[in-house]
Order: structure tokens, then C-alpha cells, then sequence
């Protein structure tokens, strides 16, 4: 029977997921910063030749890391889908439902549930799980990197330009007050919502992607 899970079971679920895969993986992860324990596991099932399937959300770039880290794998297939909101991990004998994506602030951070079913338990479960995936899958495109992003609405922007961080709808609307010190909500280097950055007009970029444009 389905089982409802904490936060805790959650993560101990998704584990169980991914290293005792046999003979497919799908994960569905709006975001991604891959731990490296769970990239031990992906390495593992990788090398035993079981195909897997990451998708993520559009306009979200993976980090350099999981990006190196995904070339690595010969039965890995990623791509990006757009709106995706869902979390879910499925093999071959179980998946979950959940609100956890596969990202390490997700795991230590957030309060999150889950649902675990089993195909052998809860077959039409499993199976309509199946059937969306197998909808979310067709509809993913292949991964391409992000240039920017507006720090007010988050939308992917054609230009990396921190002097011009706004999308052409939002711009005429910071214009009217032209206040570069307004509080806004994305990276736009990252797209990243989930910094304790100050970001605004005059600070358009998080303590991460600052540090790592001063390195350049």
C-alpha cells in the first residue's frame, strides 16, 4: 500500500530509489544540485548499463559540477521541460511522489513529504505514474545553458549584462521609479531564488556568481 513519508523518509526514499535501480531510473527535479553520495549511486547503476532519465525545469541551468558529472555517465539521458513543477522518482519496483527536488539545499533545508507506491502493491498507481512520465519525457527538449535571467520575474534573457539585468516587459516598470536599490528576487546570473543575497538593479548578482565573475 501507498505510504505517506516525512521529510527524513523522503530522502531515505529517494536513496533507495536511485542505488537499488535494476533496470530503468526516471527523475523528475524542477532543480538540481546533485550530492556526492547520490552521484556515487547514479555512477554505480551507470556502470551496471541501466538507462536513466533527469529532467529538470526550463530556464534553469545545471551547475558546472552535475553538468561534468552527467558527461561522465554512457546511460544518461537529461533534458529540460518547460513550466515542470512536479518531483518524482520512479525505477522499476517503486517511486515517490514528492516535493523533495535532488538538491542538497531541498534535502537539509526545507520541510518536505512524500507518497511511496510500489508497482507491486499499487499497480494502477504505478501505472498512471508511468503513463505522465512518460508524457513529460516526450515533451522535454535537450539541455542548453542560459545566458541570464531578469531579476524580477526570473524569465531566461537572450544577453548576460548586469548594467541591463531586466526583461523588456519588466524594465518600463522599474523605470517609472528608476530605484536601483528595490529589492528583487532572482540571480541574474543564475537565476537562482533561493539566495539570502540583497539583490536589486545596482546588485543584480548573488555571492556566488560576484565571487566567481571577480575570479575571472
Amino acid at each position: 500500500m501507498a505510504k505517506f513519508l516525512d521529510g527524513s523518509g523522503v530522502q531515505s526514499a529517494i536513496t533507495d530509489i536511485i542505488k537499488n535501480a535494476e533496470r530503468k531510473l526516471l527523475i523528475v527535479s524542477p532543480y538540481l544540485k546533485i550530492s556526492t553520495q547520490t552521484k556515487h549511486y547514479l555512477k554505480s547503476i551507470d556502470k551496471k548499463n541501466i538507462p536513466t532519465v533527469i529532467i529538470f525545469r526550463t530556464g534553469k541551468n545545471v551547475n558546472d559540477d552535475d553538468l561534468a558529472f552527467f558527461k561522465e555517465l554512457s546511460h544518461l539521458k537529461y533534458g529540460q521541460c518547460e513550466n515542470l513543477h512536479s518531483k518524482c522518482y520512479l525505477n522499476e519496483k517503486e517511486g515517490l511522489i514528492t516535493s523533495m527536488n535532488l538538491h542538497e539545499y531541498s534535502q537539509t533545508h526545507n520541510w518536505e513529504m512524500g507518497i511511496l507506491f510500489s508497482k507491486q502493491h499499487d499497480a494502477e498507481i504505478y501505472r498512471d505514474v508511468i503513463k505522465e512520465l512518460g508524457h513529460l519525457v516526450t515533451q522535454a527538449k535537450p539541455y542548453t545553458e542560459v545566458r541570464a535571467f531578469c531579476i524580477r520575474c526570473g524569465k531566461p534573457m537572450d544577453e548576460f549584462n548586469p548594467g541591463k539585468p531586466l526583461c523588456n516587459n519588466c524594465y518600463p516598470i522599474w523605470a517609472r521609479y528608476k530605484r536601483k536599490q528595490y529589492a528583487e528576487k532572482f540571480c541574474h546570473a543564475c537565476g537562482s531564488d533561493r539566495t539570502t543575497s540583497h539583490l536589486s538593479f545596482e546588485k543584480p548578482l548573488c555571492k556566488d556568481c560576484a565571487g566567481k565573475m571577480q575570479k575571472k
